[in-house]
């Protein structure tokens, strides 16, 4: 096998319906300088049979089984084992685009980090694109202006490490943190950029991100949600905290505090409040998001969804228990209309 240029990362939980489909995509590549590494987390299903048997029949393919801990256990021991030029992640009910890594490698110098498009398929069919905006290289300063070309809604383009290559060496000691199971992608991806010294992107779809009926859920609303967003918010603000000094003339990127941190993980918090009932709900908890909002300074009635009103008119009378009252009330009518 020629010098691998990178290394494929695949965690594998319970699989077996789409692991094929994954694993022929990679197979199917014109570029051939990989490998792979196949992390059984754990599967009860016949996952396990399935790595073996590609790793049998391809020496760039190799499994290692382990108990399960979750993807990012399964991600950090995959890049323990790395021994390509980059890394790529690929979830295995995904897919690699036909010449993806050829595309990605094409006409790079280098750079930490490779960002290609990809393909949304809901059910097999082609729902929409997320592509970055042009084939370029930033380096240094410039990387102020990768940030205003494509941070879009919802950070879709930034929100997971798949559709990348991560330059081995830079990613050095990061790991993806294996307390969260929620964000976790989202936190190592900024995590990376703030390290990073060089961005190439590829205006070009390369990753097939597959939604199947019955995953289109919508927000997961448990105590155990609640308390991964408590974990989750405070490290991604230090990390948005720092890329600002680093690059203070990206407004997109100065603006994510207020459009993503407060209108969409705060608010989100709020909205479980006032409309589930959980056991969270507390003058402190109130109190912590509160304290997080205050830290917005373009925060306003009509600064977000207009959805929000009723939550920052609470935040900004300034009463904590008269919120964790109000919201105690609004989510008991709320079961009353749902029982």
């Amino acid at each position: 096998m020629d010098k691998c240029r990178i290394s494929i990362i695949v965690p594998v939980y319970n699989a077996e319906d789409y692991l094929s489909r994954c694993l022929d995509s990679i197979l199917e590549q014109s570029l051939t300088s990989y490998e792979v590494i196949l992390v059984d987390d754990g599967s009860t299903d016949s996952s396990p049979l399935i790595c073996d048997r590609y790793s049998a029949t391809d020496p760039r393919f190799r499994t290692i089984h382990k108990p399960n801990g979750g993807v990012s256990s399964a991600r950090n021991a995959g890049i323990s084992l790395a021994k390509g030029e980059y890394l790529m992640f690929v979830d295995s009910d995904d897919s690699l685009l036909p010449d993806a890594l050829e595309m990605m490698i094409d006409g790079i110098c280098g750079e930490d980090i490779i960002i290609g498009g990809y393909t949304i398929f809901i059910a097999d069919i082609v729902s929409r694109q997320v592509l970055p905006k042009e084939t370029i290289s930033y380096r240094s300063s410039d990387i102020s202006s990768f940030f205003e070309n494509n941070i879009r809604k919802n950070c879709e383009m930034l929100d997971a490490p798949w559709a990348k290559l991560f330059k081995r060496k830079a990613v050095g000691d990061l790991r993806f943190c294996e307390e969260l199971s929620y964000a976790e992608d989202k936190l190592f991806v900024f995590t990376f950029l703030s390290l990073c010294t060089s961005i190439h992107t590829c205006d070009v779809a390369v990753y097939g991100y597959h939604l199947r009926p019955g995953s289109l859920g919508s927000d997961i609303v448990s105590d155990k949600h609640l308390m991964q967003l408590r974990q989750f918010l405070p490290a991604y603000s230090r990390v948005l905290d720092l890329l600002v000094r680093q690059y203070p003339g990206s407004e997109k990127l100065c603006s994510l505090y207020h459009k993503d941190v407060i209108g969409r993980y705060v608010c989100r918090q709020l909205n479980i409040f006032m409309t589930s009932r959980t056991r969270l709900l507390d003058e402190e908890y109130i109190k912590w998001l509160y304290d997080m909002m205050s830290r917005d300074s373009s925060l306003g009635l009509f600064s977000i969804r207009p959805g929000q009103i009723f939550n920052i008119l609470l935040y900004k009378i300034g009463r904590p228990a008269l919120t964790v009252k109000v919201y105690h009330l609004t989510s008991k009518i709320r079961s009353l209309f749902n029982a």
